[in-house]
């Protein structure tokens, strides 16, 4: 193929612990299988997990119907979807990074590996190209570390103004996570802060009581503890809003005081002030 930047041709790398892998123009084979071109030694990997497609400047990655699941952003794809300098790729506990452009040239440095030669899509041929070695940190989860990912992309959107991009990465998981409570599933501590986090962070951002009732209807529906950080979060968030929905703390004040846990019931009291405090931005 040539050298890239002497013809102009965008530069496509993957990082994956500390190491560059330079991608031409071609169709990449991820997964354990001896016939992919990038080869992860994880048990949680299919045989052949995804395909990332590279031409010109179009970048784009297929879940090839893997067991586990490939994330994109801490999103679980399902089909294809196109690729953007700075995406996180997660496949089992492996994680890549995608590098396009510029941003490929600053962080290139004596790590980057030799260019990758793809082989059509059609042909088997081995590559002998492994990356084995084990994970920083085993004992996390995929999830929680896809919540991680995502939420530290949306932090970037955020700080740079971009609130519907951030608005398009997290509602997806944000609206799963709901349907999941919804079917009786209780979620776990980490990835309840995390919707209720970046929901009342939405909805300070977009100045819509949209993500402030989402918030109110999931703590409700998962009979959630109002803690003194959630409890100072949603009065935060009340006061950069028009108005809210009074009548939605009420049933979630109730639903804490049914739970039948003493500690749970007793955190009412602070969503009874959150009522009262709706109540007098209302004038009522």
């Amino acid at each position: 193929m040539g050298n890239r930047e002497s013809r102009g041709l965008t530069r496509v790398r993957l990082r994956h612990r500390g190491q560059e892998l330079l991608l031409t123009e071609g169709t990449y084979l991820i997964g354990r299988d001896a016939s992919c071109h990038i080869l992860l030694d994880d048990a949680k990997v299919s045989r052949r997990h995804a395909r990332i497609n590279v031409r010109g400047e179009q970048v784009s990655i297929d879940d090839l119907g893997s067991m586990n699941g490939l994330y994109v952003n801490g999103v679980r794809l399902t089909g294809s979807q196109p690729l953007f300098d700075g995406d996180w790729l997660t496949a089992g506990s492996e994680e890549l990074e995608v590098l396009i452009g510029d941003t490929a040239r600053r962080r290139s440095a004596a790590s980057t590996q030799d260019e990758f030669t793809p082989v059509p899509s059609s042909s088997e041929a081995e590559t002998t190209r492994r990356i084995s070695e084990p994970p920083d940190d085993p004992e996390t989860t995929q999830k929680s570390r896809a919540l991680e990912i995502l939420a530290s992309i949306a932090d970037r959107a955020f700080d740079a103004g971009r609130v519907d991009d951030a608005e398009d990465l997290l509602k997806t998981t944000l609206l799963d996570m709901a349907q999941e409570v919804s079917l009786g599933h209780e979620l776990e501590q980490d990835s309840l802060d995390f919707a209720t986090s970046y929901a009342l962070r939405l909805a300070q951002a977009t100045g819509t009581a949209r993500w402030f009732d989402f918030t109110v209807d999931l703590l409700r529906a998962q009979r959630a503890p109002c803690s003194q950080l959630v409890a100072a979060n949603l009065r935060t968030t009340m006061k950069s809003l028009a108005t809210v929905d009074h009548d939605r703390l009420t049933d979630y004040a109730k639903a804490l005081r049914l739970s039948g846990v003493a500690q749970t019931a007793s955190s009412a009291t602070l969503v009874d002030e959150l009522v009262h405090e709706a109540l007098r931005r209302r004038g009522g």
